[in-house]
This record gives structure tokens, sequence and C-alpha cells, in this order.
């Protein structure tokens, strides 16, 4: 009797076990059906993924290897809440994307902040994914050694602009002005597309015939930007103009400080170093 009652309750054990792993592939099948999420990287969480690996575009000698599998899983929980879109992003990749899994490399592109939800802003070359905004959240917690410069998109391209604005007129005068930070070394690893798009749109309306430098390019004008120093309250930048046509050059010193809630820039006459630099 004993015997037939503990059998009874490992069988209706049993059942119920069943029927919460239905349900839980019951409402998996529904999200996938209704592109809530996919099935694409189940990879991930099947199999032992020995490292994924995320190479920045614009600088080469910028990559983290992701082995710790709590960082793997987060990463496997955002993509699989990614839908499947019919385009990429027009945008160029701001970072490589390696999944390691044996033998067996998968490489995916990824543009940060371009998550529009028809936008494929994580792909390959077959299918196009638009996924959740935290996984940039999530690159950037693995980058917390790196002490990225308070609100960097204003003060980085503000920089540049000021420059741009206090020469206006002589660069108005017939030149073709291109701006170069491919070299800035220093800042490359916080550049992202989205963000290059916004400070294109800018530059247009400060000086209608400037643009980004990209590859080999005959300009009147070259303005360079490098980096000379950081850290979340003080910013340096020091941004040279080089003219072709009469083979001079400037130096400008820039100098940002962070106070309550602002930042003040200050540029210096050409080629006089200030003295807080």
């Amino acid at each position: 009797m004993k015997k037939n009652k503990f059998s009874i309750m490992m069988l209706a054990m049993l059942l119920s076990i069943s029927v919460m792993l239905s349900g839980c592939n019951v409402i998996n099948d529904l999200q996938v059906k209704m592109n809530l999420k996919n099935n694409e990287f189940e990879y991930i969480k099947q199999n032992k993924v020995d490292k994924i690996i995320i190479q920045s575009v614009r600088d080469s000698g910028f990559r983290f290897v992701v082995r710790d599998d709590k960082a793997i899983g987060d990463i496997y929980n955002i993509l699989s809440k990614g839908s499947k879109v019919s385009q990429k992003s027009s945008y160029d990749p701001d970072y490589v994307f390696e999944v390691y899994t044996g033998t067996d490399v998968k490489k995916y592109n990824y543009v940060v902040g371009d998550n529009g939800h028809d936008i494929g802003n994580f792909y390959d070359d077959n299918t196009e994914f638009s996924v959740p905004k935290n996984l940039e959240n999530t690159i950037m917690q693995n980058l917390s050694f790196i002490r990225k410069p308070r609100e960097f998109n204003y003060i980085y391209y503000e920089a540049i602009l000021k420059v741009i604005e206090s020469k206006k007129d002589s660069l108005s005068n017939g030149n073709k002005v291109g701006v170069d930070i491919q070299s800035d070394t220093d800042c490359l690893k916080y550049i992202f597309s989205v963000d290059l798009e916004e400070f294109k749109k800018k530059l247009a309306k400060t000086l209608p015939n400037v643009s980004l430098v990209n590859g080999d390019q005959n300009f009147d004008t070259i303005i360079k930007v490098k980096n000379r120093g950081y850290n979340t309250t003080t910013f340096k930048t020091l941004i040279t103009v080089e003219n072709s046509k009469d083979k001079s050059t400037e130096n400008y010193y820039v100098v940002a400080e962070y106070d309550y809630k602002d930042w003040n820039i200050k540029v210096s006459e050409p080629n006089k170093v200030p003295q807080n630099w």
C-alpha cells in the first residue's frame, strides 16, 4: 500500500514538472512567433562557449576577451531578446563580436546606439537583429577599468567645433577642409558611428565645406585632433590646423574643466601654450 502511495506521488510530481516544462516551451515558442525573442543564439546557452572576443573597429589595439560564464550568460540573455529584422544598420559597425565554441567561431557586427525597432544593429552575413541598448551597457561594464571622460560625446566634439568656429572666416575662403580624428588613438574606443553622424551634421552647419578625413583625400586644410589627457573633470585636446596652401601650421590648446553640471571650455591663442597645460 505504501509502495503504491509513493508511486502515485512520484507520478504526480513528474506530471507537474512535465506540465511546467511544457508551459515554458509554449511561452518560449509564442515569444519567438511574436518576434519578442529569437532562438538563433541558443548555441551560446547550450554549448560551452570558450570565450567571446569584442574588438573595436576603429581602434585595432582595443579588444577585450569575455570568459566569465556569468558575463557570457548576460550577453546571451540580451541577444536572445533581439528581434529579427529585414535590414541592417546603414552605419559602419563599432564592434566585431567573435564567439568561440571549440573550433567554431561565429562573427557578428554591432552598431552602438542604432537600435530602432526595424534596424539591425547586430548582424552577420545572413541575419540581422535589433538588440536592446543594454548590450552597450554590458560592454561598458566590462570596460569599467577605463576612465571614460564625463559627457564624452559633448566635450570631445564641442572642442573641435569651437576651434572651427574661431577660424570660420579663413576656413571658408575657398578651402576644402578635413577633420582628422583617426589618429586620436586615446579616444577612438569612445567614438561610435551614430555619434559621428550627429557630429557631421553640426560640422555642416558650422562650415559647409568641411568633412571627416576618411582614407586618402586631398584637402586644402586638415584639422588634426590629438587628446592630451583626461579624467572625469578635466579634458585636454591639441587641435592642429595645417594649411597646405601657405604651408602654415597653428596649434590650439583646448582645456575643458567640469564645474557644477557644466563644462568650461577654453581655446588658446594660436601656438600659445596655456599655463595649466
